[in-house]
């Protein structure tokens, strides 16, 4: 079966789902099967100042990426960050994906 689109997992992302349990990681990989499925309508769009990216939840775990264009013009979807949702928390996984992606420069003023 051809896949509709491409997708990776960037640096953060990776080191994030590395620290995931196993389990959680077994769910991740189906979130992000859906994802690689359909990147432009899986999940939610995220509202200011993460604008421009989407989100899945799986379970209290968050998966975040945005569509990028790849050498050659194909359109992928990049995973940027995956890590808890823990609403207050420093290591919340949108506070900690607004403070990474600020520091990148990747964030809309």
């Amino acid at each position: 079966m051809a896949r509709s689109s491409r997708l990776f997992l960037n640096r953060v992302a990776l080191e994030g789902f590395s620290e995931l349990p196993a389990k959680v990681q077994r769910q991740v990989l189906r979130k992000l099967r859906d994802v690689e499925a359909a990147p432009e309508s899986s999940g939610y769009p995220l509202r200011r100042p993460l604008h421009g990216f989407r989100g899945i939840h799986s379970g209290r775990y968050r998966i975040i990426w945005r569509m990028s264009r790849l050498e050659g013009g194909e359109r992928a979807a990049e995973v940027c960050y995956v890590g808890i949702r823990s609403q207050g928390d420093e290591r919340d996984a949108y506070t900690e994906a607004e403070r990474i992606f600020g520091s990148l420069g990747w964030l809309a003023d």
